[in-house]
């Protein structure tokens, strides 16, 4: 099977990427990379997979250039010379948790996309409307709340009259590429235009028709081993290798976030 892993890069350390670039470096495994605009475009490398960059915006968390973004890199896939099975969205902080053949051997469902249970307060993320598509909005708790209650006040609701469901989960997956023309052609992306947090509803509100009956861990659907408990996500160290290497060739393809590059070497000794 061949595998298209795209990520969405920032910064200007791309050491655990390069590291990841190279543990997974393989001819049936390629990387599709959008790099932030606002950051030096690194220089990666590979011996037998490609390394695609794509053309870069300036991406701003919380935001709707967050899933433009996502979506330059779904059409660069679906419009490559290459037919992918196999479609995996990662950042540049995260690490793998399978050696390669564990990895290529894994992936046999249709979908491996987290859904979280539906809470009304995430219906807002989408039918308000947030005037932050080229801000930096983190750690602006008092600047969303305003905007919400302002939205409130005019009974604003883009989504009134739409039939859209919208949905929450994980916005990292490892998707059939099979469901690529139906998340690119969507009729309805102006939904996401303005949204807020929108990238934890793109796929899952498009794909809500594959929402499982039975919720698991909304990660744990995604294939992703991510600690919310500890931080938002919580960045894994050198005394989290003991725990990362219980669940290494498991049910977890990757786990984010980390920031020491040496941590993929240390949990792969040995295997």
């Amino acid at each position: 099977m061949q595998h298209a892993i795209m990520v969405l890069g920032s910064g200007n350390d791309a050491r655990v990427l390069q590291k990841l670039i190279k543990h997974f470096d393989d001819s049936e495994i390629d990387f599709f990379i959008h790099w932030d605009l606002k950051y030096n475009l690194p220089n990666l490398i590979a011996r037998k997979s490609r390394i695609i960059f794509i053309p870069r915006m300036k991406v701003y968390w919380g935001t709707s250039s967050q899933i433009w973004a996502e979506k330059r890199l779904l059409e660069n896939i679906w419009k490559s010379k290459k037919n992918y099975d196999y479609v995996h969205f990662i950042s540049s902080t995260d690490i793998p948790l399978m050696t390669t053949e564990y990895f290529k051997s894994f992936f046999n469902k249709n979908l491996y996309l987290g859904y979280s249970p539906q809470n009304k307060k995430d219906r807002q993320r989408l039918s308000f409307y947030y005037p932050i598509d080229h801000l930096n909005i983190r750690n602006h708790e008092v600047f969303i709340k305003t905007i919400k209650v302002i939205n409130k006040v005019l009974h604003i609701d883009r989504l009134k009259d739409r039939g859209i469901t919208p949905m929450k989960g994980p916005n990292w997956f490892s998707i059939r590429s099979t469901f690529l023309p139906k998340i690119i052609n969507y009729d309805n992306m102006d939904i996401f235009n303005h949204s807020f947090l929108g990238d934890e509803t793109y796929l899952q509100t498009i794909l809500g028709d594959y929402r499982p009956n039975q919720l698991e861990n909304d990660n744990e659907m995604a294939a992703r081993y991510i600690d919310w408990q500890r931080g938002t996500p919580y960045t894994f160290t050198k005394k989290d290798i003991p725990e990362l290497k219980r669940v290494v060739n498991t049910k977890f393809a990757f786990a984010r976030k980390v920031s020491n590059p040496d941590l993929i070497d240390e949990i792969f000794t040995d295997l």
